[in-house]
């Protein structure tokens, strides 16, 4: 019995290069198509039975989906950063080049190069809410002075490239700055009315609690899950002060202080909103609401 080792299998996105320039790094699927045209060799004797085909033309195109947006849109655009209708007409061949996928993956010893691909006016741009902006870019391989549409090659280490995170944050300091952060949106001290991690027994507050992280397979940013808890004998304080915070939200590039560094958050934003529970604090019954934020570093 036949059998397939599966090292074989390959995971990871690549680095799109064009130019000799890092573009972005592939998001979800990147396909290479391959289209041929062919002409039938047919038989006259036998009502136009087919009996062979002849390659007439051969089309490979790239479509992929990168991450940063800004460096693939530049491609488009003319020296004023504009597109303009100037362009019809013109001849895109001269303005090709070297297109190579990378993979990022250390283990994955094999790139793909076209050496003369050219950038096709097709192309759509995604503006996200609620993660990375993204770009599609389609290219097109055409002849180079060898007439090589497409190649696989070994990896050039030097090529390789390496993705730098951008923090790795500790979670008790980042749900410390939090708690300073969410104290300041709702006019309250620290450890006098709002608390790190939770409400004391007998004080009516709020509380900031790192619930969790979530876990991306995305290389690109960090998500983070947190709950802001109000308890007050009062429902309608409760909900007011549940209300008035997640007004506030959704909100983009605000800065918090994580152990004296100035930490940028790319996004804040409401995930829930619970008004009605009640909790027993110290034998007395009382109001709790909570407002559930996802926060992206």
């Amino acid at each position: 019995m036949s059998s397939f080792n599966s090292k074989n299998f390959k995971i990871g996105p690549c680095a799109v290069i064009f130019k000799g320039d890092v573009l972005g790094i592939t998001q979800d699927s990147s396909q290479l198509t391959f289209k041929a045209a062919y002409h039938d060799l047919k038989c006259s004797r036998a009502y136009q039975q087919s009996l062979g085909k002849r390659l007439k033309s051969m089309t490979i195109s790239l479509i992929t989906e990168i991450m940063s947006v800004d460096n693939g849109l530049g491609l488009f655009l003319d020296e004023n950063d504009c597109i303009t209708l100037d362009r019809l007409g013109e001849r895109q061949n001269p303005d090709g080049g070297e297109l190579l996928l990378i993979p990022i993956n250390p283990s994955d010893m094999v790139a793909y190069r076209f050496p003369h691909a050219i950038l096709l006016l097709n192309s759509t741009c995604s503006f996200n809410e609620n993660k990375e902006h993204s770009l599609q870019l389609e290219f097109e391989a055409n002849f180079d002075e060898r007439e090589v549409l497409f190649e696989r090659v070994p990896v050039d280490e030097g090529m390789r490239v390496a993705l730098e995170h951008q923090h790795t944050i500790e979670p008790a300091a980042l749900e410390r700055a939090m708690t300073a952060y969410i104290a300041n949106k709702m006019n309250m001290t620290v450890d006098t009315d709002i608390f790190r991690g939770g409400i004391p027994i007998n004080v009516d507050g709020c509380g900031v609690t790192l619930a969790g992280q979530k876990i991306q397979n995305e290389i690109s940013d960090y998500y983070y899950s947190f709950c802001i808890s109000c308890r007050n004998s009062s429902r309608d304080n409760v909900m007011q002060a549940i209300h008035d915070l997640g007004n506030q939200f959704p909100l983009y590039g605000e800065e918090i202080n994580v152990n004296g560094d100035a930490i940028v958050i790319k996004a804040l934003l409401k995930d829930s909103v619970e008004f009605s529970k009640q909790a027993e604090d110290n034998g007395k019954i009382k109001h709790e609401g909570e407002l559930s934020l996802i926060v992206v570093i």
